[in-house]
């Protein structure tokens, strides 16, 4: 039996009226959920650099760092959004108790220290209580209905990147030629799109190019062809866009949005910022005039000591022990990220190995040969002195794949000394040209 329209309205209408109560709930549970999105979002970049760029090449670190940036700049306004619905809500329940002590709300005329004009300016300026809490109550939940965009777009972006990401990464790796040739193409499709559509949505922005036959029919096909990129949100985002932009005026429906829009894209492009110089080792907003301009051989950089790390952070480049050492061998771990086999590839290749050979007699030749491989592509200099050779051994830190090797302390000096990381320009080959990698100072103390 169909629920008559009258009886559906006033049973919505109800439902409405109660939803406060859930709505505090939620948002309560909300904000001690997206709490921990901040420190994921990093998690998930510190990983891609890790374990899945292919290069180290600054283009190849724009774009993840992008969508980094728009992630994290979601969750702070997540974060933001759900935690002012909450006070509202949690004032808005205090004004409602609050009227049930005093039913007659402000009493303008007993008000102390209060004469019949200022009574009268204060009575204009407030209203009534009762009005003051049904509009406090409407903006709770635009507020509540504005924070379920936020996670709808956000999960549209994170799905959307997810799709290009494994897309990009699989062709890459196991098709790298037809990567290689077909990259440009693929970028020149998708800014002609971008720069169709963007004209095509500019232009039905006004009346009288909507209403063109030809504007009108691209605008119906580009609505109806792009909904795809919203990953299964379109219809739950555009229900709450529609209802507020059919039912705000015109200018007050457009500068929330440009508001929204600025708040995002600007959050979004200084967190962009700050990451790609703090990724690549550069200082940023430092105002004093004679601080590090940001190279490694004259800082004590935490990341570098197991002693100064934080607890289960990943070494990002290289570490040893201590930035003090007392014994009488320096122990040495280089990460070994995803994006160092773009170079070794070029010169290291896997052994041909007889088939005779038993599984476990072949891993020990191809670890070693891989290890060799490592030996020729890093210099290690201890202060002024190359130390070869090295012995490598795999190990995985906290998570961190990697290599280990043990140098003996014998050349240093008590005091300062500094342990330079070359890698060679495999561009450069067959002559063999060292690059800086790293630099890792550490005080010795000798017992």
């Amino acid at each position: 039996m169909e629920i008559p329209p009258h009886e559906k309205s006033n049973w919505i209408q109800e439902l409405s009226n109660q939803s406060w109560n859930l709505e505090f709930v939620v948002s309560g549970a909300a904000i001690f959920s997206t709490s921990f999105l901040p420190e994921l979002t990093d998690q998930a970049i510190a990983s891609y650099f890790e374990n899945y760029q292919l290069t180290n090449d600054l283009p190849d670190q724009l774009f993840p760092i992008l969508a980094y940036s728009f992630a994290k700049s979601s969750t702070y306004l997540l974060i933001i959004t759900f935690v002012s619905h909450f006070i509202l809500r949690a004032f808005w329940i205090a004004l409602v108790g609050l009227r049930a002590v005093f039913p007659q709300g402000i009493n303008f005329e007993n008000i102390p220290n209060t004469n019949k004009e200022l009574a009268e300016i204060y009575k204009k300026k407030f209203g009534s209580l009762d009005g003051f809490i049904v509009r406090l109550d409407k903006i709770c939940s635009q507020i509540f209905s504005i924070a379920f965009v936020l996670v709808l777009f956000s999960l549209m972006l994170a799905l959307l990147y997810v799709v290009i990401f494994l897309g990009t990464v699989g062709v890459r790796t196991y098709f790298p030629e037809l990567y290689t040739k077909a990259k440009p193409i693929f970028m020149a499709i998708a800014l002609a799109i971008a720069v169709v559509s963007m004209l095509i949505f500019l232009l039905s922005s006004k009346e009288k190019y909507r209403e063109h036959p030809l504007v009108g029919k691209l605008y119906k096909h580009f609505i109806q062809k792009s909904t795809w990129l919203y990953m299964g949100m379109y219809k739950p985002i555009q229900y709450i866009n529609f209802t507020f932009g059919s039912n705000l005026p015109r200018k007050k429906y457009f500068r929330a949005i440009a508001l929204i829009g600025f708040l995002f894209f600007g959050v979004s492009i200084f967190i962009y910022t700050l990451k790609l110089l703090d990724h690549n080792g550069l200082p940023y907003l430092e105002s004093r005039n004679f601080y590090s301009s940001g190279s490694a051989e004259h800082q004590l950089i935490a990341n570098y000591y197991d002693n100064l790390r934080q607890e289960g952070e990943r070494i990002v480049i290289a570490g040893i022990q201590s930035d003090v050492i007392e014994e009488p061998f320096v122990k040495l771990f280089i990460t070994y990220n995803k994006g160092l086999d773009a170079d070794l590839s070029k010169f290291c290749s896997a052994p041909t190995l007889p088939d005779t050979l038993k599984n476990y007699k072949k891993r020990i030749l191809k670890d070693k040969t891989r290890l060799d491989c490592f030996n020729q592509y890093f210099k290690i200099i201890l202060n002024d002195s190359t130390l070869t050779p090295v012995e490598f051994f795999f190990e995985e830190y906290h998570t961190t794949k990697g290599l280990k090797t043990y140098l003996s302390t014998e050349k240093c000096k008590i005091g300062r000394n500094t342990l330079y990381i070359k890698t060679m320009k495999t561009d450069s080959l067959p002559k063999k040209v060292w690059t800086d990698y790293v630099a890792v100072p550490f005080w010795y103390a000798k017992d």
